[in-house]
């Protein structure tokens, strides 16, 4: 990866002043007014560019994740930061499409693009994680230094033993992520793309049925599914025809939606026997809704609020690996 990187920073590197303007254009529609960030862009975009056209990956890596842990002790939230950083790896997938001078060094440069994004977002993941079981543990050190906190201290312990249940958790999301994305990140073909991603994130959650759809220029529903062997759908109305269902609601009100219970939510539309709960997470591409991922399982409640969070992290590395497929796809075009 390091030498597709240091292309890819050679690539970029005549286009620096117009990558850092659509930069500062994205921030501005993605994140809340504030004071001028064009030095702060300005001086990570160099340094990144620096970095790796002198091959220091790794380097990179761990300012990052070092600025990341101080933000995160300091009580910021590193949320505006994945923004920032998946808002730039956008910007400059046009500037190498435009700059690579044959098809096979874009597909390696995009893919590294990729790999590079979901290390940044790893290391962003650990830094938060790591930052709240420190402030557990100081708790409980706290509470077990004074006999007439022993209620407190047992508080404390029972909220350490959930972090770290769902600190496993989060660790084996970060792993599906890191699977997908590898996978996925490789797939230089739409289709094939949707329906590798769609069987990647089934199996590996084992649920009972997912689809990733996305929406046509009329608006249809047109995508690939997977199921658990067995299991059939009554009918092809969740990955092809119009946004209806839970889909449909996720699509028009641009946010996940969540069902405990399929039986009791008015817009459930029943194509997968055996379905009992629902979560539909949809796709944005540039602040546009442009298709969705819909997980079934067959048991009840099965979807929590982290699912929520892998899901939609999980819907940003689809929406980016679809955007640098197309490109490819056009590049063979033209």
């Amino acid at each position: 990866m390091t030498e597709s990187l240091r292309k890819l920073a050679v690539l970029l590197q005549p286009h620096r002043d117009a990558l850092l303007e659509e930069w500062l254009r994205a921030l501005h529609e993605l994140l809340p007014p504030n004071a001028d960030m064009r030095p702060f862009c300005a001086r990570t975009l160099d340094a990144c560019l620096a970095r790796l056209a002198r091959g220091e990956v790794e380097e990179l890596l761990l300012e990052e994740s070092t600025a990341a842990a101080e933000a995160a002790r300091a009580g910021a939230g590193l949320h505006p930061v994945a923004l920032a950083v998946r808002a730039l790896e956008r910007c400059a997938a046009p500037f190498l499409a435009a700059s690579a001078p044959d098809r096979e060094t874009l597909a390696e440069v995009l893919v590294a693009l990729e790999a590079l994004g979901l290390r940044r977002a790893s290391a962003l993941l650990r830094a938060q994680e790591e930052e709240w079981t420190r402030r557990l543990i100081d708790a409980q050190e706290r509470a077990a230094a004074a006999e007439e906190k022993v209620l407190e201290l047992g508080r404390s312990l029972a909220a350490l033993h959930k972090a770290e249940a769902r600190s496993q958790r989060r660790a084996d999301q970060i792993g599906l992520l890191h699977s997908v994305a590898q996978r996925v990140a490789q797939v230089l073909d739409p289709e094939r793309l949707m329906q590798e991603a769609a069987d990647l994130i089934r199996s590996t959650l084992n649920h009972t049925y997912v689809a990733v759809v996305v929406l046509d220029d009329g608006g249809v529903l047109v995508g690939r599914w997977a199921g658990r062997p067995g299991v059939g759908r009554r009918s092809a109305g969740r990955a092809q025809g119009l946004a209806r269902g839970v889909i449909g609601r996720a699509i028009r009100k641009r946010a996940p939606q969540v069902v405990g219970d399929v039986a009791a939510d008015h817009d459930y539309h029943a194509d997968v026997a055996g379905t009992a709960s629902e979560m539909v997470v949809p796709l944005f591409d540039d602040g546009e809704v442009v298709g969705a991922i819909d997980f079934q399982s067959e048991r009840k409640e099965a979807f929590e609020l982290d699912d929520v969070a892998a899901g939609e992290a999980l819907a940003d590395f689809l929406v980016v690996a679809l955007r640098n497929a197309r490109l490819f796809a056009q590049s063979r075009i033209s």
